[in-house]
């Protein structure tokens, strides 16, 4: 478990530098008029590759950092990491979809990408996109837990509440914020080793002396 643990940490890391690289590429000119104009692109394609790859890895991280700090999470903890995991699930289908669905419908049916999203579509992208918000959760049940840095937990808390804050930036710099955000939480979670530290937590048996 302590290995599965460890590398779940690396995954943290190594997802949220992906996610930020990808929506980086997005935020590059050239800017196309009509999505389906760039959906088509080797550009867009590496840059859904990356943000997907990087989704997948952060669902990894955040198993990790939460059993780093199970015992102590509480509730909270539970319920926090499991909205978490609903997050990215949602967030990994909708960057499936810009890989694999968006440049077929760009050929087919590019009226889908350039028009107004139908009502349920709109919905759902309303409903992914502040799904992001449960980060917060899990960044307080970790400040509150106070197994992992204090650090870790207040970049978690940035990572969900930047998507409630209107800024004049487009959608993908927000995804740029939280995949830094989220690196910055599985490095301080990697320097926390999570059995030994719960180990050296536990006030240790005292045995009569000979």
């Amino acid at each position: 478990m302590d290995r599965f643990i460890r590398a779940g940490t690396i995954a943290a890391v190594l997802g949220g530098l992906l996610l930020a690289v990808g929506a980086f590429l997005q935020l590059l000119p050239p800017h196309y008029e009509h999505f389906s104009d760039e959906v088509v692109t080797g550009a867009f394609a590496v840059s859904s590759a990356l943000r997907f790859t990087g989704a997948i890895l952060m669902t990894w991280g955040l198993v990790a950092i939460y059993a780093r700090q199970a015992d102590r999470a509480g509730r909270l903890g539970l319920v926090a990491v499991v909205a978490c995991l609903a997050n990215m699930a949602l967030q990994g289908g909708w960057m499936f979809a810009d890989l694999f669905v968006a440049p077929t419908f760009a050929k087919d049916a590019s009226q889908i990408l350039d028009g107004d999203s139908p009502g349920r579509l709109a919905a759902a992208a309303m409903v992914a996109w502040f799904a992001n918000s449960t980060f917060v959760l899990l960044g307080i049940a970790t400040m509150r837990a106070r197994v992992l840095p204090k650090v870790c937990g207040i970049a978690l808390i940035v990572a969900g509440a930047c998507t409630v804050v209107p800024l004049p930036v487009d959608g993908p710099a927000f995804e740029v914020v939280i995949g830094i955000a989220f690196t910055v939480a599985g490095v301080r979670a990697s320097t926390v080793r999570g059995s030994a530290q719960l180990a050296a937590e536990t006030p240790a048996l005292s045995h009569p002396t000979a």
